[in-house]
């Protein structure tokens, strides 16, 4: 529309100067005819065109029209702004014809369209780069604190590097965001506090409390359903151990107790674990296989232990009577298959704490969670699978 408008306007501008000089040229012939009383000679002009011809009657009044004539120094047709108008030479009338080509004025309208056009488009470049370098500068700041934001990991000690700011409202986003993060910070410590206090508290009361079961379970003087009941209650207080030991060990490994690391045979130690495995798979009659290659990882010896057992365990306790395991370590990965419940876990929640696949499960929900935890630390990647009735859990380095 402006391109247009722009036009438009160069267009009327150029054209009424052409309608000036051809009024010029009106004057000049009508002061001619009145010193010498008759019409001025016809001298051939570039791009004008001036012809006489005689009428009875005046022309009511003079017109600006735009039109085809011939040029005779041109030998050819041309587009012509023409002025018509009458006058009286010795009491003859005559129509005059002044016509002045346009040909220089569309040649001149395309240059001047040609020069804006380029000077725009120079002007768009320049505001572009102008305005991405001044940008970037101005916005620097807000991605500067974002990459900090985006590597804060909450327990990790991490200083934020959000640098002050000359700009009001980065600034008080920098502030708002420091807040928010000490909160975060301090809060958290808070509660992993109290988690690792309760969970030390608790061991000597659990115990006794083990102990004083231990010798209630050796009295013979117990009826058979006081038997039950201590036996139950001796479960509970072994369920109620084994979760406070796991959320000792996930303590441990998020307070970086684990940092020794030393080169482990891998192949070694899966064979190892499948020996501790092997009586308890025969029990249940779970047929093992197992496809090893010789390799060697970098990673806390403890750990290993800990990522195995949790593994092998997994896939024992959600198998079935007659079900299969199948074991396959890889340059690049650890590989374990299982057959079991003929239902996919959730891939969003299934290494989240105390998640159960199965509510009245007597699993405690932390083993696999202990499983991603250990691979965060150590720079692996926990992955899950699942087939019509087949687990697939991948341990990738």
């Amino acid at each position: 529309m402006a391109s247009f408008t722009f036009h438009y306007f160069i267009v009327h501008v150029l054209v009424k100067q052409i309608d000036d000089d051809l009024e010029i040229e009106q004057r000049e012939i009508q002061t001619y005819v009145k010193k010498y009383n008759r019409l001025p000679e016809p001298i051939p002009v570039r791009d004008q065109v001036i012809t006489h011809t005689p009428i009875p009657a005046p022309i009511k009044e003079q017109t600006f029209t735009s039109t085809t004539l011939f040029d005779s120094l041109s030998n050819g047709n041309g587009i012509f702004r023409q002025m018509v108008f009458s006058i009286n030479v010795n009491g003859q009338w005559y129509k005059i014809l002044v016509a002045k080509s346009e040909e220089d004025t569309d040649d001149l309208i395309e240059e001047i369209l040609l020069i804006v056009l380029t000077t725009v488009i120079f002007m768009l470049l320049a505001s572009f780069i102008i305005n991405r370098i001044v940008l970037k500068r101005l916005w620097n700041p807000f991605y500067n604190m974002l990459e900090s934001f985006n590597q804060f990991r909450l327990g990790k000690k991490q200083e934020l590097n959000f640098k002050p700011t000359d700009i009001d409202e980065f600034e008080l986003l920098r502030k708002t965001m420091q807040q928010t993060i000490n909160k975060a910070e301090s809060e958290y410590h808070i509660l992993k506090e109290f988690t690792e206090n309760a969970s030390h508290e608790m061991q000597t009361p659990l115990a006794i409390i083990r102990s004083k079961l231990d010798l209630l379970i050796q009295d013979e003087a117990l009826s058979e359903t006081q038997s039950k009941m201590v036996q139950s209650a001796y479960s509970a207080i072994e369920k109620l151990n084994r979760l406070n030991q796991s959320l000792l060990l996930l303590t441990k490994i998020e307070n970086s107790q684990f940092e020794k690391v030393s080169v482990i045979n891998l192949k070694q130690k899966v064979e190892e674990k499948l020996a501790e495995f092997l009586e308890l798979w025969d029990n249940q009659q779970v047929l093992v296989t197992a496809e090893l290659k010789e390799i060697t990882i970098l990673m806390n010896n403890e750990l290993a232990d800990v990522l195995l057992n949790n593994l092998l365990s997994n896939a024992t306790r959600h198998n079935y009577t007659g079900g299969r395991i199948a074991i396959f370590l890889d340059a690049d990965h650890l590989r374990i298959v299982n057959s079991g419940n003929r239902h996919s876990l959730d891939e969003e929640k299934i290494f989240q704490r105390f998640y159960k696949s199965v509510q009245s499960s007597e699993s405690n929900g932390l083993g696999l969670s202990i499983i991603k935890q250990i691979c965060d630390v150590s720079g692996f990647t926990a992955i899950y699978g699942y087939e019509p009735g087949i687990h697939t859990f991948i341990i990738r380095w």
